[in-house]
C-alpha cells in the first residue's frame, strides 16, 4: 500500500525563507489545477517516485449559484479538528493522489485524481488513472480520459526525445500545491465552506 505523505500547510512560507525566494517566483510559474488535456502530451519530472507523491483528502463543491466545482484539500489544524472536518464533508470529500505534471508546451499544472474512500470499490477509473500516473514517470505520455468503462487511456510517444526538454520549476511539489489551491484549504471548523455545507448563518 503506497504511504501518505504528511501535508503540511506551512511547508511553503519556510520553504521560501530557507531560500530567500518570493511568492511572485512561484506565481510567475502559473501553475494551475487541472486534468490532462486530450492531444498533450505529459510527463512527471524525472526521478521523481510514485511512493514520494502527496495523497491528500479533496472536498470537491459545487455552487449552488455559479453551479461551478471548487476543489478544497481538508486537512484539519489538529487530529480532532480534522477528524470533526471529514465527518462534517464525508458527502464531498474523495481521498485523492495530487501529481504535479509538465506538458510538452513547458506548462505545470496538478492532476487531482480521486482514489476510492474507506469501504468503496475501486473502479476501472482508479485503477487505469495509477497505470496513467506510473508512465508518466518514465517519460512523455498522452493522458486522455476515455469512459467510464475503459478509464483513462496512457499511449508513448514514437519519440521520448521529440519534445524540448522544459526545465521544471525549482521548488518542491508541497510549494507547488500550497500555490495552486491558495485560500481553498481548510484547517478549521469556522471556514466558509464548513459553515455554508451545515446550512450555518454566518
Amino acid at each position: 500500500m503506497t504511504e501518505k505523505i504528511t501535508w503540511d500547510s506551512k511547508t511553503t512560507e519556510k520553504t521560501l525563507q530557507d531560500n530567500n525566494r518570493t511568492l511572485g517566483e512561484l506565481e510567475s510559474q502559473g501553475v494551475s489545477i487541472c486534468k490532462p488535456s486530450a492531444g498533450q502530451y505529459i510527463r512527471i519530472k524525472p526521478g521523481s517516485k510514485f511512493n514520494e507523491l502527496i495523497w491528500v483528502n479533496v472536498a470537491f463543491h459545487t455552487d449552488a449559484k455559479t453551479q461551478k466545482e471548487t476543489q478544497y484539500i481538508v486537512k484539519g489544524e489538529n487530529s480532532e479538528v480534522d477528524r470533526k472536518l471529514q465527518h462534517i464533508l464525508q458527502s464531498i470529500i474523495k481521498p485523492c493522489i495530487l501529481v504535479p505534471y509538465q506538458d510538452n508546451g513547458g506548462n505545470e499544472s496538478i492532476w487531482i485524481v480521486k482514489q476510492p474512500g474507506k469501504g468503496q470499490t475501486s473502479m476501472t477509473t482508479h485503477s487505469s488513472s495509477i497505470r496513467a500516473i506510473k508512465g508518466m514517470l518514465d517519460g512523455w505520455r498522452m493522458v486522455w480520459f476515455k469512459n467510464l468503462k475503459v478509464g483513462y487511456c496512457c499511449e508513448m510517444p514514437e519519440d521520448q526525445d521529440a519534445f524540448e526538454d522544459y526545465e521544471f520549476g525549482k521548488f518542491s511539489q508541497s510549494d507547488l500545491i500550497n500555490f495552486a489551491f491558495g485560500d481553498d484549504i481548510v484547517t478549521t471548523l469556522d471556514n466558509d465552506l464548513v459553515t455554508n455545507f451545515k446550512g450555518k448563518k454566518h
